[in-house]
């Protein structure tokens, strides 16, 4: 109001001032019928300011009256709602189209016209999905149920600063306790126990993972390998026995599971128990628990009497087995029989021929002090 009166009070100094200045102050001649009305330029100009500043002060002085009856303050309170849920409903159709931008200013609009809690929540959601979580979190706290968006809040930070997870441990199991249903919870605070080191943790939630479809086959069965891997090996760390009696309280059913067989054959294996590893392999791929391809791609094959004799059973019966021949080559690699190992190598190569078979061979021949032979498998491999 203030700077409005100052520019009126500018306005009538320059009306009075300019035409003064320059000598010429003109004149407006007014006729309505008989009656005619002259006057300067200068008081036309200012009678002219001074009516639109009367009849402003009029226009609102009726509204404020008209809006203190009771129809009046009905009338203005339904068509303020009717553009609060006229906005409310485009933010609505813009959500479903995915625009989630324009949804993002449509509840805006209806926010400042109408303050309820739904608007500030989907305002909240679509500023979530531009990727304005400081936005969005103010959004929540417009909504006023901080109690119940707890939630909500937790996942905002998550994604905003993942580093705030190491000083939201408690939070977040008080958080997956309540809502173990919640797939994007349960996700993210899996990843964060992840950078965490938390493997009981994650542990903890994967049966949940699993049953929400949080991850394919692979990802799940790689993340519980991991898990029981590091889990392991701190167990192992202490001593033999410990890691022993980590494997022994597993069920029946999860060491017969792969990736936690194969995990335990990793934590053998670092730390030189082979005889047990080659035992825990062998009995695994009789068993159908692995597969010898895993055991390759994983180096996951040490000499053992069981393990080198299950894979002479399987190549008596199936002479051109491509990862039975791949298996004992690197078995043969590791025991020092570099002869053996080119033969059951160049032939797997016959029968399947990759990088990784055209590498070993490679070794071979080059333990063989063949370097023509270990050249062209190296080159083989390159091109494979």
């Amino acid at each position: 109001m203030k700077t409005a009166l100052i520019l009126v009070l500018l306005l009538a100094a320059g009306l009075l001032l300019g035409p003064l200045w320059s000598g010429n102050t003109g004149y407006v001649l007014i006729a309505i019928g008989n009656l005619t009305i002259e006057t300067s330029l200068v008081a036309a100009a200012i009678f002219l300011v001074v009516a639109v500043i009367l009849l402003r002060f009029l226009f609102r002085l009726v509204m404020g009256l008209f809006r203190s009856t009771r129809w009046g303050m009905r009338w203005f309170g339904q068509r303020r709602q009717a553009k609060a849920q006229q906005a409310f409903d485009e933010g609505a159709r813009q959500l479903l189209n995915g625009d989630y931008r324009a949804a993002s200013a449509a509840f805006n609009r209806s926010w400042q016209l109408d303050h309820t809690p739904v608007t500030a929540m989907l305002a909240g959601y679509s500023a979530q999905q531009i990727g304005e979580l400081a936005q969005a979190k103010d959004w929540l706290a417009r909504a006023g149920q901080a109690d119940k968006l707890q939630l909500a809040e937790t996942l905002l930070s998550l994604r905003a600063e993942p580093e705030q997870a190491a000083r939201r441990t408690e939070l977040l199991e008080k958080l997956t306790n309540q809502h173990l249903h919640h797939p994007q919870l349960i996700r993210q605070a899996i990843d964060a126990y992840v950078s965490l080191h938390r493997w009981q943790d994650v542990l903890r939630l994967l049966p949940t993972a699993e049953r929400l479809q949080l991850f394919n086959t692979t990802e799940y069965q790689q993340l519980c390998e991991r898990a029981h891997r590091e889990l392991m090996l701190e167990a192992g760390r202490s001593s033999a026995e410990k890691l022993q009696e980590y494997w022994r309280a597993l069920s029946r059913e999860k060491r017969r599971f792969a990736p936690i067989r194969r995990a335990y054959l990793a934590a053998l294996i670092h730390f030189g128990y082979t005889a047990a590893a080659g035992k825990v392999a062998a009995r695994g791929l009789k068993r159908g628990d692995l597969k010898l391809a895993h055991l390759i791609e994983g180096e996951l094959l040490v000499p053992g009497k069981e393990l080198q004799e299950w894979i002479q059973d399987t190549l008596k019966r199936k002479p051109d087995d491509a990862m039975a021949l791949q298996a004992l080559g690197q078995l043969s690699l590791l025991t020092g029989d570099y002869s053996l190992a080119q033969r059951a190598l160049r032939k797997a190569a016959d029968v399947a021929p990759s990088r990784r078979v055209y590498l070993d061979l490679a070794q071979a021949y080059a333990e063989q002090g063949d370097p023509v032979n270990a050249v062209k498998a190296y080159q083989q491999a390159l091109r494979d």
